[in-house]
């Protein structure tokens, strides 16, 4: 299964709508009330990281499925060794230089269009 680059509540819900999940079945795999999940799909934050993980033991998925749980273990891993901090730092900076559009856009003007006798489409 490929990676998702959605935000946790949009990834979980077309993870359920697609394998056609029922919300009761899940909160018993996972000891969380099914209401919790109907929560997720408003809020912007993500649920805690041991409850991601939880969630995708249930539902057989490795967690990393999800992009709040991948930058929260590289989060972890660039605290623990500050020494490529930089390197990931110059790398990420190379990739988004590549990937800035360079196209000057043409400016254009706003004309009214003249009525006929040279007046404008204002009366």
């Amino acid at each position: 299964m490929k990676y998702s680059d959605k935000i946790f509540c949009e990834a979980f819900y077309e993870l359920l709508r697609d394998r056609k999940i029922k919300l009761r079945s899940l909160a018993a795999k996972t000891n969380l009330h099914y209401s919790y999940f109907s929560k997720l799909s408003n809020r912007k934050n993500p649920p805690p990281i041991d409850t991601i993980s939880n969630i995708s033991n249930a539902l057989e998925i490795n967690p990393e499925y999800f992009i709040e749980y991948r930058l929260f273990k590289l989060n972890e891993k660039l605290k623990n060794k500050p020494e490529i901090l930089e390197a990931v730092l110059n790398f990420t900076y190379g990739l988004d230089s590549k990937n800035e559009l360079k196209v000057a856009e043409e400016k254009t003007t706003y004309e009214k269009e003249k009525a006929p006798g040279g007046k404008t489409g204002k009366n």
